[in-house]
């Protein structure tokens, strides 16, 4: 902070003292600019939530294949040890006839659980990396951004409120010796009612009040065009951001949209393509009987006991 800013802080924390101490109000009320305020602070409200939400989508998702990367993996190692690296099994302890190729080296097994698991880590390395860059440009980006704008209207609501304590407490000031003045000068005049004028214009201690009056109420000019400047300026500005939210979120969401409709159509074809699942299982799904097979078979589970084993 400056000297001057300094200085002014000082200044301004004795005269919330003062107008916190005294009868004298802040005055200045300007409706329009709070019902201008209200509508940006819900607006923020809602950008702010609109951000953390997102954040939480990506994670969330992130999360979500990662953990069924895990589970299928813990599933998978039933059948085989598989090794990414060389695409094939780590074949410890395991016995198999193979020509030596890495690619036979593969337990024979369902084969559900091991195409499962090379889709969802084809989905780790490049589904959704090829996703973040376009979700991040077109979504994130712009979302941080108008975040950032809001955290400047911010400031200058902040300041816009500093210069209007400035100006309440100048009028105050102003007032409060223009009464004075007025107070001594109508005394005077009744002291002597036949010389009056004479009297006033002579009176030294009328003429300081005189000078002060002049010097506050420049200063009070000056306050008052910079206090009248920035707010009519920030309810043109509030005004302008919020009649272009539409023009600022509706591309975003749109994109937003799209890359889910993307991601979800990668996903869905990567598991129609390659999860191959028996006839008679798919022909069950399509006619409704799949429930009642899974009930079937959880009744079986529940009447197992692993003492009659």
């Amino acid at each position: 902070m400056s000297w001057s800013g300094f200085k002014k802080a000082v200044n301004r924390a004795g005269a919330h003292v003062i107008m916190k101490t005294s009868k004298v109000k802040e005055s200045s009320v300007d409706a329009e600019f709070d019902e201008k305020e209200k509508s940006f602070l819900v607006f923020e409200r809602l950008m702010t939530e609109l951000n953390a939400e997102l954040g939480n989508f990506k994670d969330i998702f992130v999360d979500l294949i990662e953990t069924q990367f895990k589970l299928v993996k813990a599933l998978d190692s039933f059948y085989g040890d598989y090794n990414f690296d060389i695409e094939a099994d780590n074949m410890v302890g395991i016995n198999i006839e193979s020509d030596g190729s890495a690619g036979d080296r593969v337990n024979p097994r369902d084969g559900i659980s091991l195409t499962l698991l090379r889709n969802l880590n084809d989905i780790r390395l490049t589904v959704l990396t090829q996703l973040n860059e376009p979700l991040d440009i077109t979504v994130f980006q712009p979302i941080k951004e108008l975040n950032e704008y809001n955290d400047e209207i911010h400031k200058l609501i902040k300041k816009r409120g500093r210069k209007k304590f400035d100006f309440d407490v100048s009028k105050n000031k102003l007032e409060k010796l223009q009464n004075e003045y007025n107070s001594l000068e109508l005394s005077l005049r009744e002291e002597n009612s036949t010389n009056s004028n004479a009297l006033v214009n002579s009176n030294t201690q009328l003429e300081k009040y005189k000078e002060k009056l002049d010097k506050l109420k420049s200063e009070d000019k000056s306050i008052t065009d910079i206090y009248t400047d920035i707010n009519q300026r920030l309810k043109n500005e509030i005004d302008e951001y919020i009649a272009l939210r539409f023009s600022l979120l509706d591309p975003s969401f749109e994109s937003f949209m799209k890359i889910q409709l993307k991601l979800y159509t990668d996903l869905q074809e990567k598991f129609n393509n390659d999860v191959q699942i028996d006839g008679a299982t798919r022909e069950d799904h399509e006619s409704g009987k799949l429930d009642s097979r899974l009930d079937e078979i959880l009744s079986k589970m529940r009447a197992l006991d692993i003492h009659n084993l």
